[in-house]
């Protein structure tokens, strides 16, 4: 029997639901269906009965996945032992990357892990978010880095850092010399958006009665129109503080806090639930989460 078998079969009885378990794996339901019953047809007995609304194991199920579950654990300790084996980590981690990480916070973590692990080779596929997404599910990377992580089925969503949001506008804007503001203190402003914001906790926390003040009057899919944007004065953005420090520096553009410092926004790794990350892989999802610490 073969582990991911075994691991399908764990996730049935922990989910008791056939749609959860297919789309924690990544696969139809159909094929659940089909992979309990070429079990019990190996085994020669009924492992769980069920219906569309019931399920439930037999006594036989029962003892059945008291050894899955700890042959599942074995097995994924005994990967990680053998992976932890070798005292130097190498190999290639094919990473995908959305824009605005790729740009800010991903060079300084990617040159200090290539000084200590120069046997790694990482190769980076930057796209937008949703790109990032597709390829991670598709397979086409080991895992990616993005912002605003999309809750999907099949995909582990492992948080490393959330960068402050500000305002950000012309240094002559009316705004500019504020210490903080508030939402409120937008009314009247034409607003840039940066499309993504549509995922972000902080316009879901906005009151309905204040959406209207982030109406765009321009949208882009990338921050660097959007600075741009911003730069000619046609308007005020909301964006992450790590995203306009070099242009905050040479006075191109100006930040302002929100008055209200939980105005976050997450980055996080996300990777397929079904994959077994590679000892160079963890190493760099570590980077990243030192990098944070060190930064917030």
């Amino acid at each position: 029997m073969q582990i991911e078998n075994l691991q399908l079969f764990c996730d049935l009885v922990e989910t008791q639901n056939f749609t959860r378990a297919a789309d924690k794996n990544g696969i139809t339901t159909s094929a659940v269906t089909q992979m309990l019953h070429i079990m019990e047809c190996r085994i020669g007995l009924l492992l769980a009965s069920r219906n569309n609304q019931f399920f439930q194991l037999t006594r036989a199920g029962e003892t059945y996945y008291q050894y899955a579950s700890e042959i599942v654990r074995l097995h994924a300790d005994a990967v990680r032992r053998v992976q932890e084996v070798g005292a130097t980590i190498g190999g290639v981690v094919e990473l995908g990357v959305c824009h605005s990480i790729l740009l800010h916070q991903l060079p300084p973590v990617q040159k200090q892990f290539q000084q200590k692990f120069p046997a790694v080779q990482i190769n980076v596929r930057h796209g937008l978010i949703d790109r990032v997404h597709e390829q991670v599910l598709g397979r086409t990377v080991d895992f990616g880095l993005v912002c605003y992580p999309r809750r999907l089925p099949g995909l582990a969503v492992d948080p490393f850092r959330h960068e402050r949001l500000v305002l950000v506008c012309h240094p002559q804007h009316p705004l500019a010399n504020r210490t903080t503001i508030t939402v409120p203190d937008l009314k009247g402003c034409p607003f840039v958006a940066w499309n993504e914001i549509r995922w972000s906790p902080f316009l879901k926390n906005v009151p309905d009665c204040q959406r209207h003040l982030f109406e765009p009057h321009h949208e882009c899919d990338q921050v660097e129109p959007v600075k741009r944007m911003v730069e000619m004065d046609a308007g005020v953005a909301i964006l992450p503080e790590a995203l306009v420090q070099s242009e905050v520096a040479s006075r191109s553009l100006a930040a302002v806090p929100f008055a209200n410092s939980d105005r976050t926004e997450p980055l996080a790794v996300i990777y397929r639930k079904a994959r077994v990350l590679s000892p160079a892989m963890l190493q760099l999802v570590q980077f990243l989460k030192q990098s944070s610490e060190l930064t917030n």
